[in-house]
């Protein structure tokens, strides 16, 4: 043993020895609980939001299984990188608990943003109290399928129930997931959708909340995007395409190929690409890898896209360090600058 050795456990003893006479057994079985965990400081919080405030291509996700705090960091939107910008909370409409509403405070304290989303194809899809029966719908919101007026007074009450939500759980907005037909998204009726979507515009602007559609990633689907008119286009603060199986020429032809978006409605491209959201599926392992290479693709039309994200983005949770895929892409996507 050498001299350190001996003058530090000398001291070990002489301090033990001062603890006996000086506390009283009945403390020696008491836990003193320390916290040697140190936060964020307070110039790294100020270099995320001014990260988000920035312009650069958007990391999101659909968020799913969400527990809120207290819980797994995979069920806590806190849990996610830093430099994600928003989610979706899939199929959440309401009835977020303490736990949640907690997360969801600190994680739009850092400059995150999260919407509420659902799929809805009738007026009145999952906001009916009693449930989603047709016949309970129409009574409720007062409405008769085929009667325009109708429709379209129901579709704005539904609209001012989705901004009630938002408003009563402080959530960031609201975001349609348009993948079914109904007395809502009507192709013979586009007026009660395109009025739906005003009046989400106008309610959120009040409180610079976000409104996003979603729509599926393939030409077959583009009939519901013909139904929305340019002014809705316009007003939308992003467009989320699934294009969980499309990649690199695949996604050019998504885009600006034969019977592709641009040539739905040629007037409002450049708009629409430039709010455009690319997204893979973290649902299915086998295709997780599509995720890295839409971070890496550069469209043929020489316009950007706004970002890219990932269904069930929660499932990437699991790695060292956690996120490991989504923390790659946004390195991708927006490369660290060396000054």
């Amino acid at each position: 043993m050498n001299s350190k050795n001996i003058i530090f456990g000398t001291g070990l003893i002489l301090m033990f020895t001062l603890g006996i006479i000086g506390t009283s057994c009945s403390k020696w079985t008491e836990p003193q609980a320390k916290d040697y965990y140190v936060g964020p400081s307070e110039a790294y919080k100020d270099n995320i939001k001014d990260y988000l405030n920035s312009p650069h291509k958007v990391m999101f996700g659909w968020y799913y299984n969400w527990t809120g705090q207290g819980g797994s960091k995979q069920g806590c939107l806190t849990g996610l990188p830093d430099s994600t910008d928003f989610v979706s909370l899939w199929l959440c409409w309401g009835n977020i608990n303490e736990a949640q509403q907690a997360d969801l405070r600190e994680f739009q304290a850092r400059g995150s943003r999260a919407v509420l989303c659902w799929r809805a194809g009738d007026i009145g899809d999952n906001l009916t109290p009693g449930g989603n029966d047709s016949a309970l719908k129409q009574e409720f919101w007062g409405y008769t399928p085929g009667d325009s007026e109708s429709c379209v007074a129901a579709a704005k009450k539904y609209a001012m129930a989705i901004v009630d939500t938002c408003r009563k759980y402080n959530v960031d907005g609201f975001d349609y997931d348009i993948e079914d037909w109904g007395t809502l998204m009507n192709s013979s009726m586009p007026e009660v959708a395109n009025e739906f979507m005003r009046t989400l515009r106008s309610e959120f602007d009040k409180e610079g909340k976000m409104l996003v559609a979603d729509i599926p990633g393939g030409t077959g689907w583009l009939t519901f995007y013909d139904v929305l008119e340019n002014d809705v286009l316009e007003s939308l603060d992003y467009i989320v395409w699934q294009t969980y199986d499309l990649v690199g020429t695949g996604l050019d032809g998504f885009f600006t190929g034969s019977g592709g978006v641009q040539s739905h409605n040629p007037e409002m491209f450049e708009c629409v690409f430039k709010k455009s959201i690319v997204t893979a599926t973290f649902e299915e392992a086998a295709k997780k890898f599509r995720f890295l290479e839409q971070s890496k693709w550069v469209p043929s039309c020489g316009l950007q896209h706004a970002g890219q994200g990932a269904y069930h983005i929660e499932y990437d949770y699991f790695g060292t360090p956690d996120y490991p895929t989504v923390r790659q892409a946004i390195g991708i996507q927006n490369p660290p600058i060396n000054k």
